[in-house]
């Protein structure tokens, strides 16, 4: 074998391992029952759950009791509502949140989401341009 099919034969292999390691890695967006599924598979596994939050229901947050406990409920994209526990503090302006993206697993009868990422709408909502006058 030449060098040159040596070296190309490396890098394929390097490049098919790092395909294989990094598939392995990856969260999936899923909606809640497929959560629920998911965690009597392969407890504890993250996925990432995209759902707005359920306004007609309470949100329960009390930073004098537990500052690091946040309990509401959302709907995923196609509608199911889950019961939703946060383990840190209440992001800011919570109950204004559009839309969120849950990171965690199902765990018994609600979603213990570890991150929340949010898009607030008041910070992408254009303002007028400011005229500066000399």
């Amino acid at each position: 074998m030449k060098p040159f099919h040596i070296i190309l034969l490396c890098i394929a292999g390097i490049g098919i391992a790092l395909v294989v390691s990094l598939y392995g890695n990856t969260t999936q967006y899923v909606v809640f029952p497929d959560a629920k599924r998911m965690a009597q598979e392969n407890p504890g596994k993250d996925v990432h759950v995209v759902c707005k939050l359920n306004k007609a229901k309470p949100v329960i947050y009390d930073a004098q009791v537990n500052a690091n406990r946040l309990e509401f409920n959302a709907f995923d994209s196609l509608n199911n509502e889950c019961a939703v526990v946060f383990t840190k503090p209440k992001p800011t302006q919570f109950e204004q949140l559009e839309k969120m993206v849950l990171i965690g697993y199902y765990e018994k009868d609600h979603f213990l989401a570890n991150e929340i990422l949010s898009k607030c709408p008041s910070k992408y909502v254009e303002s007028p341009p400011k005229i500066v006058r000399q």
